[in-house]
């Protein structure tokens, strides 16, 4: 018998709080972070990932094939002024 795997069931006020800590210690996120972070599958952290860069809270430095993200200017810990580097 095939074994199906779900992801949690977070809401978006866990995944803001886990990504807030997250960034406190490091400057980038790739996928498999977001991934190791809130115990995701792929596909389930790649709709989480394209909602936060919808809502503008996540931005990407890298290239669309190899994304990059950060936190956008006055989210998790990031002051309003905030300008991440490309």
């Amino acid at each position: 018998m095939k074994r199906i795997i779900h992801s949690p069931k977070l809401s978006e006020t866990d995944i803001d709080s886990r990504l807030k800590k997250y960034f406190t210690d490091h400057q980038i996120m790739q996928r498999s972070d977001f991934q190791d972070i809130t115990g995701m599958v792929r596909s389930t952290a790649m709709i989480h990932i394209r909602r936060l860069r919808t809502k503008g809270k996540l931005l990407n430095i890298g290239i669309p094939s190899q994304p990059i993200y950060v936190p956008a200017p006055g989210f998790y810990g990031k002051p309003a002024d905030y300008q991440p580097v490309k």
